[in-house]
């Protein structure tokens, strides 16, 4: 197994500092942060995250490339998901979504990252029963998706989303998407907090799921109705469960600490690794 940090708390404390003068030095600067605290703290691998999506263009992106490819360590993605959806009832969302994630590959291939973790969007808030055309346009993304990178050699990894977001949440969902989209390079980021919000069956999910998991999010929580992002270690999430199961069942993929707050990431890289 790898461990790794994901530069979302990073992103989120120098955001709340207020000092930068652009967006650009925000995203630049948190990026370079989290680079360093991985390779102090001798992790396997940095989930590089592309918020906001300015700096997919132009010379951001070059900025941006240029600091991912000055670190040594392997890095993965975590394609923008603010403003995002793959499963919109407008298609001008989907096709803005998708040429974001298409563009996400392309500088994967840059700075030599395999895994890019996608989110679904959001299902339709009023209308329940609109969810599943949620479901049947996530689909023809996905595979356009899939189709338009095939040949970039990237594995993307769609990520189980919290009850408050109506779609891909639990396990019989997420199988008949996999079922529906039989594409080996499609795998599935399992996100501990997601997961636990909508009262998931973890056995029930690494029984029916394992060998589509490809990436894991390591996130607690302490309230069903809210993703906080916690230290690790603070919550209600039974790690000790998780990692039994990924035991069990092998898994050798990454492990990424997701934070809401960088200051926590000491404390929870050494919470994790009591695992292994």
């Amino acid at each position: 197994m790898k461990l790794g940090i994901s530069s979302l708390g990073y992103i989120i404390n120098c955001g709340n500092n207020n000092s930068y003068p652009s967006l650009i030095e925000l995203v630049l600067d948190s990026t370079q942060k989290c680079l360093i605290d991985a390779e102090k703290y001798d992790l396997d691998v940095c989930e590089i995250v592309f918020e906001p999506s300015i700096m997919l263009s132009g010379e951001n992106k070059l900025s941006l490339v240029d600091l991912c490819n000055s670190f040594s360590i392997e890095k993965q993605i975590h394609a923008p998901f603010i403003d995002v959806s793959l499963c919109s009832l407008n298609s001008e969302i989907n096709n803005a979504s998708l040429k974001l994630y298409i563009e996400s590959g392309r500088i994967a291939k840059e700075i030599r990252s395999k895994i890019i973790t996608i989110h679904p969007g959001f299902g339709n808030i009023l209308i329940k029963s609109l969810r599943k055309n949620n479901i049947e346009i996530l689909d023809k993304n996905i595979k356009f998706l899939l189709e338009s990178t095939e040949k970039m050699d990237l594995t993307y990894c769609l990520e189980n989303m919290p009850k408050m977001l109506h779609i891909f949440l639990d396990v019989d969902e997420i199988e008949r998407f996999f079922f529906i989209n039989n594409n080996n390079n499609l795998y599935m980021t399992y996100d501990t907090s997601h997961f636990w919000t909508c009262h998931g069956d973890i056995s029930k999910l690494w029984k029916k799921l394992s060998k589509k998991i490809k990436n894991i999010h390591l996130v607690d929580n302490f309230e069903r109705d809210s993703d906080p992002h916690p230290g690790l270690g603070n919550g209600k999430i039974n790690f000790n469960e998780i990692f039994q199961l990924i035991k069990e069942y092998q898994y050798n993929d990454s492990l990424i600490i997701e934070l809401s707050n960088s200051d926590d990431i000491p404390k929870s890289i050494e919470y994790i690794r009591q695992y292994f």
